[in-house]
């Protein structure tokens, strides 16, 4: 049966980027689980909340729906619709479309309905779109939460993006973005990599122009992020907690038409693409992590985050060397001479944790082992490149023998310290074209 719940689980399956056709003030039957915001969005229209059924389901019959009617008054927020879902009780019903209040959710979905939906102007040339979600559920499943489509001619870019919930919901808690028809989305992320603080650190507030935490202090949290995501056509945002679906969950996401994205001082192309590429592996010691991997093309290296847990600190005596073209040898064009070097500290980042607008060192918690996160932006000292790209970090590292120099030996020289193995998670985030 359907329920009150806002935001419930939906089938993989229904995450669809499929454009269909409806014309402004149109009544267009969407996906299975998905939001009547998501079903408008993706055709260009805005969602018009006023459904008038005159007390029949002869509307969804007419959009194609073989159903059985169920007279039975409108009792919950994802209706009126079709129980398309195999699972439901209701399954194969038309149902809610008796007494429907003046004013029906937008946002709200089930994962087994199949959502009437009216669908009025054209938002296609909006200079800015976007939605705002409130006590809403993230549901298990990975479910259609804002689409939106633009106009031939433009482009656009994703803008903003802020959320909020109870550190434990938002822990394990993915956001996915799908730019131009992809089925594999651009960027996946979860809130607090993101934004550069591992390990459910919530020490707020803090930030840069860029990202930061705006709520937490071991109560609920609030992370934002204002990276520019470039797209052509249409974009596809969608939500899923694997672990488990969860309430109290609140976000917004904007957007703008026509944006421009410069990076240092350059403006990048109009048909440059974000990508967030993403590393969760257990090095041992001396072993290489490739950040940022761009075998080919031309872009710009953004910004990248590091989250670790070690035995102890010596891992911070990893360098970073950065390759391009693609198939340079090493060590390439070396980016520190430790790992605290690369993030604008030193000795073993002895003057605390820091958030500048560049750098941040996030997170260190000595209590057993090591764990520590932190963030480094190329803004200022931008990365481009034309034939490919690697960014690569070492956990520890080792001199030369003969000339004691760091960072510039792969094996044979003297270990500094004693690096142990480390579990470690990167973000790194990449405009290509």
């Amino acid at each position: 049966f359907t329920t009150a719940v806002f935001f419930s689980v939906v089938v993989a399956a229904a995450v669809c980027v499929c454009v269909g056709t409806a014309a402004a003030d149109e009544y267009v039957i969407g996906k299975q689980g998905e939001s009547c915001d998501a079903a408008c969005g993706v055709r260009g229209l805005k969602c018009d909340a006023n459904i008038v059924t005159g007390n029949s389901d002869k509307i969804m019959k007419n959009l194609g729906v073989n159903c059985t009617s169920n007279p039975q008054a409108w009792w919950a927020p994802n209706q009126p619709g079709f129980v398309s879902g195999k699972g439901d009780p209701n399954s194969g019903e038309c149902l809610g479309y008796t007494n429907v209040p003046a004013y029906v959710s937008c946002q709200a979905f089930y994962w087994s309905v199949s959502r009437l939906c009216h669908c009025s102007y054209s938002v296609e040339n909006d200079q800015f779109f976007g939605t705002g979600l409130s006590s809403a559920t993230i549901p298990e499943n990975e479910t259609a939460i804002f689409a939106h489509k633009i106009a031939p001619g433009h482009t656009a870019a994703m803008t903003h993006f802020w959320v909020t919930a109870e550190q434990e919901t938002l822990d394990d808690s993915i956001f996915r973005y799908y730019f131009d028809g992809e089925t594999t989305p651009s960027i996946e992320f979860i809130p607090g990599p993101a934004v550069g603080v591992g390990f459910s650190d919530t020490q707020a507030p803090w930030g840069t122009k860029w990202f930061g935490v705006g709520a937490g202090n071991g109560h609920g949290t609030a992370y934002f992020l204002n990276f520019k995501m470039p797209f052509s056509s249409q974009v596809v945002v969608t939500i899923q907690r694997p672990t488990g679906a969860r309430g109290g969950f609140y976000t917004i996401l904007r957007g703008a038409l026509d944006v421009s994205i410069g990076v240092g001082g350059r403006t990048i192309p109009g048909n440059a693409t974000l990508k967030l590429q993403k590393n969760i592996t257990t090095l041992q010691p001396l072993d290489f992590l490739a950040v940022t991997d761009v075998p080919s093309g031309s872009g710009v290296h953004f910004m990248s985050t590091l989250i670790a847990k070690s035995g102890n600190l010596n891992f911070l005596e990893g360098c970073y060397h950065a390759y391009s073209p693609y198939n340079r040898t090493f060590p390439g064009t070396l980016m520190s001479t430790g790992t605290e070097d690369y993030f604008d500290s030193g000795w073993y980042f002895n003057a605390g944790e820091f958030h500048f607008p560049v750098s941040g060192f996030t997170h260190l918690n000595q209590t057993d082992g090591i764990t520590w996160s932190a963030y480094r932006f190329h803004e200022m000292d931008p990365m481009f490149f034309s034939d490919g790209f690697r960014l690569e970090w070492r956990n520890g590292d080792m001199v030369d023998k003969d000339t004691g120099n760091k960072c510039l030996t792969l094996s044979g020289g003297p270990v500094v310290g004693h690096p142990t193995v480390s579990e470690v998670t990167s973000y790194s985030w990449v405009y290509v074209w």
